[in-house]
């Protein structure tokens, strides 16, 4: 099997090979023999680098990562800012302290 440039064939390619068959990772492009029916990916980084890499790359809604913000930031952040906007309990107007 030669290497694909292509990711996704590379994969679909890895997915239709035997047990023994000399494959190339879709993700880093090291071979590696395929050592059971559902492998896919090569093991040389350590635990799933590579199969991470590969369904972050190829599914769109996970591409724009940096940008997507999950509910729980989304609800912290929010709360976050009505802080910011409330008098703290400590400062000057808080004490009822003035300044000249």
């Amino acid at each position: 099997m030669k290497p694909v440039r292509n990711i996704r064939a590379t994969y679909l390619q890895n997915k239709s090979a035997i047990v023994g068959d000399i494959c190339y990772c879709p993700a880093c492009g090291q071979p590696f023999k395929k050592r059971s029916y559902q492998q896919v990916f090569c093991k040389t980084k350590p635990k799933t680098q590579c199969k991470d890499k590969y369904w972050n790359t190829v599914t769109p809604h996970k591409r724009n990562n940096t940008t997507r913000i999950s509910p729980a930031s989304a609800a912290w952040l929010d709360r976050m800012a009505r802080s910011l906007d409330e008098e703290h309990p400590f400062s000057c107007e808080g004490l009822g302290q003035w300044t000249d």
